[in-house]
């Protein structure tokens, strides 16, 4: 049976070979030689790429930080024996963000990191409640990851 499959292949590789078709291998080697599309545009530079990446934390950030709102605005309440307690998440407004090597293909990587905070509200009643000041009951430090392609930096 494996002779059988092995002429097989070697037929079909002569086949392909007399049409004209490249093997797998000159395939790979000819797409190696061949420059990038003209429609990739000029690569950009490294303070240009960490000037925008500056920008995207920002940007990131501020998406976050909307979040934060839009969920402190979205509580879901719960009547305790005590009363009324509602959580939300929301994030920390320091955070690092950092330029990491080139992946293996050379494209830029960078990370931001902060903290996710869960929040809680509690009060006797839920006007209480709602005005109370939000204490942290959990808090995780989050990582996320970024790549740039296409002179952007990309989630």
């Amino acid at each position: 049976m494996r002779t059988r499959l092995l002429r097989m292949g070697a037929g079909v590789l002569l086949i392909a070979l007399s049409l004209g078709l490249s093997t797998p291998a000159a395939h790979a080697a000819d797409k190696a030689k061949r420059k990038p599309a003209a429609a990739a545009g000029p690569a950009a530079s490294d303070e240009k790429i960490a000037d925008d990446l500056k920008g995207f934390c920002v940007k990131w950030m501020g998406f976050l930080a909307k979040r934060e709102s839009d969920n402190s605005k979205a509580i879901k309440w719960q009547t305790k024996p005590t009363g009324v307690a509602g959580q939300y998440v929301g994030y920390s407004k320091e955070y690092d963000c950092v330029m990491k090597d080139r992946s293996s293909n050379g494209t830029p990587v960078a990370v931001i990191i902060y903290k996710e905070f869960i929040y809680e509200k509690a009060g006797a009643s839920r006007p209480e409640a709602e005005q109370a000041t939000a204490a942290v009951v959990d808090a995780t430090e989050v990582t996320e990851i970024f790549r740039y392609s296409k002179n952007e930096w990309v989630y």
